[in-house]
């Protein structure tokens, strides 16, 4: 077997798997896209544009892309700035540093089902420990997940404090790996902390930020478990992301075809967000290096 035929074996089987796992389901989700597509239904009728147009016409897909806006524009400043906060604490104190990731890490380790439950019995109105503290310093206690104004902020709170760890051990990772001679440079030219961190650390790290907001924007708009346990995306429809409507869609109104047009609806326009973003990345760096 010559040299090209043993690669070709060795790749064929991460090949098939691929195939079956990813590429097979994505088109036929295209396929039942466009069929009448309910589950109780044996035989399933080609239903053309009608799903796509039916979505478009559901005045909860636009709530439930405004509740994903928001996630996304919040989550993702909050948990860049604090994330990356805490990375360049951590590497101020070298030593300590052994001690303290591994407990701040604590949280991404926790399933995000019991964040859930467990966000419910901290933020319960009656006796929940966080109302508890508010009523002592004179403060009435706050529905949070029970009111439509604070249902999004609760599940906000819990999702940053679960994904924030994530975001700094990305970010202390690719400041660890930053090469040391620029630093010594802006240091003998007398820049102070500020100054090194803005010219030098920020620019450097834009392919990790980059890498880290793409993973975390997939990731929240794929966000289910906690608000499914806490919300259900209530009360009403106040708390309701893209990724909860295309479930109840399929699997409380049995309509498939619907579903998986929601889907496609919604993945289309992020991958074509994600793609402009990467290449105003790649675009700023090639500025960069031309300067």
């Amino acid at each position: 077997m010559t040299k090209k035929g043993v690669i070709l074996f060795l790749v064929l089987p991460t090949v098939v798997i691929l195939a079956a796992i990813v590429i097979f389901p994505m088109i036929y989700s295209i396929v039942v896209s466009f069929m009448n597509y309910d589950l109780r239904i044996p035989k399933h009728s080609f239903a053309g544009f009608n799903n796509f147009t039916g979505i478009l016409k559901d005045s909860m897909f636009y709530s439930s892309a405004i509740v994903t806006g928001i996630m996304l524009f919040v989550e993702l400043v909050v948990e860049l700035l604090l994330g990356l906060f805490i990375a360049m604490i951590l590497v101020e104190i070298p030593f300590s540093r052994k001690i303290y990731q591994p407990i701040l890490l604590i949280p991404m380790m926790v399933m995000p089902v019991v964040v859930g439950y467990v966000g419910r019995l901290i933020f319960a109105v009656r006796s929940g420990p966080i109302n508890y503290f508010l009523n002592m310093i004179g403060v009435n206690s706050l529905l949070w997940h029970a009111s439509p104004h604070l249902a999004l902020v609760t599940i906000m709170i819990l999702r940053i404090w679960r994904w924030t760890p994530f975001v700094m051990a990305t970010l202390l990772a690719g400041i660890l790996s930053l090469p040391i001679e620029p630093y010594e440079s802006v240091k003998v030219d007398g820049a102070n902390k500020w100054q090194t961190f803005i010219y030098i650390t920020l620019p450097m790290l834009k392919p990790i930020i980059t890498l880290v907001v793409i993973m975390r924007a997939l990731e929240i708009m794929q966000a289910f478990d906690i608000i499914y346990v806490l919300t259900m995306g209530g009360p009403g429809i106040s708390s309701m992301p893209l990724s909860l409507f295309t479930y109840l869609k399929g699997f409380r109104y049995w309509n498939i075809g619907q579903a998986a047009a929601a889907a496609w609806l919604i993945m289309i326009p992020l991958s074509i967000l994600v793609t402009f973003f990467v290449k105003l990345m790649e675009k700023g760096e090639e500025i960069e290096e031309q300067k």
